[in-house]
């Protein structure tokens, strides 16, 4: 197998640099290649078809299912050997992705990594106020990103953006089976409990959530801007048009087949788009 570190050979002229970090050029598409998957619930696609287990082969990443056209699968559309390992946990934040990054480049390193993760970051509290600070969660962001960058600095990393929660109220506050299942297991409550009351102690919650949200995606973005070979995908997880289908019909929360795929398909396009891969 070739050297994981000459496979991702710059072979384009820079590309803006206002839309991909500094010095960073388009990438070929190589003979084979490494990815590796980081995150939490929704990487693991988690309860995905309805059933209660985690499902990394439904995964938006690095999934092998023909139910999910994931990344992996499309660059081995294009002709790539892929090996893949999906080291996304359910439950865990951005101050776990360290650990992860350790695991998964522990035997060898990585030609592409993709993070998505900040989730639990917001769900863990039961405040807005006791959400992850902001510089907190850049800072263990950052952490991650020197563990791969000191691995191999040509590894290409996807930072998709933290879903929207003001979105995912939207979807369920009028849907009389989601709001039953998010009171039922009690999820997300800081975004998601009393989902019918729209007082404004209520709205002025979610607001605040939603505004950790921004937060954090900003951050992201300015990880992205500040190093080569990091790519944020300028929103595209959290501006995705999700519909209740996209929700798993068991917790109508964590992204059923079809919203893995639409994952997939959003941060994939802008992967394409930013010259992650020179697939266009």
């Amino acid at each position: 197998m070739i050297s994981h570190r000459t496979l991702l050979l710059s072979v384009a002229a820079v590309v803006t640099a206002s839309v991909l970090a500094p010095s960073t050029a388009v990438a070929a598409v190589p003979t084979s290649a490494r990815m590796v998957a980081l995150g939490d619930s929704i990487t693991r696609a988690a309860v995905a078809d309805g059933t209660q287990n985690t499902q990394p082969q439904n995964s938006w990443s690095t999934g092998t299912s023909t139910s999910v056209e994931s990344h992996l699968r499309r660059l081995e559309a294009y002709g790539v050997d892929m090996t893949g390992g999906n080291y996304a946990k359910g439950g865990e934040r951005s101050v776990h992705l360290a650990t992860q990054a350790t695991n998964a480049l522990a035997n060898a390193d990585a030609d592409y990594v993709t993070i998505l993760i900040g989730g639990n970051d917001i769900c863990y509290a039961s405040t807005p106020s006791g959400t992850t600070a902001p510089d907190t969660f850049e800072a263990n962001v950052r952490k991650a990103l020197d563990i791969i960058r000191a691995e191999n600095p040509d590894t290409r990393v996807l930072l998709a953006s933290v879903p929207s929660m003001m979105s995912l109220y939207r979807i369920g506050q009028q849907n009389f089976l989601i709001r039953t299942r998010w009171n039922l297991i009690g999820i997300c409550e800081v975004m998601l409990a009393n989902p019918t009351d729209t007082s404004s102690a209520a709205n002025a919650r979610r607001a605040a959530v939603e505004a950790r949200v921004d937060e954090y995606n900003q951050r992201l973005a300015k990880l992205a801007a500040e190093r080569a070979n990091v790519f944020y995908d300028n929103g595209a997880v959290h501006n995705a048009p999700f519909t209740a289908s996209d929700l798993s019909v068991l917790d109508g929360f964590h992204p059923s087949i079809s919203g893995q795929n639409k994952i997939a398909q959003v941060t994939w396009n802008e992967a394409v788009r930013q010259g992650v891969f020179d697939v266009g």
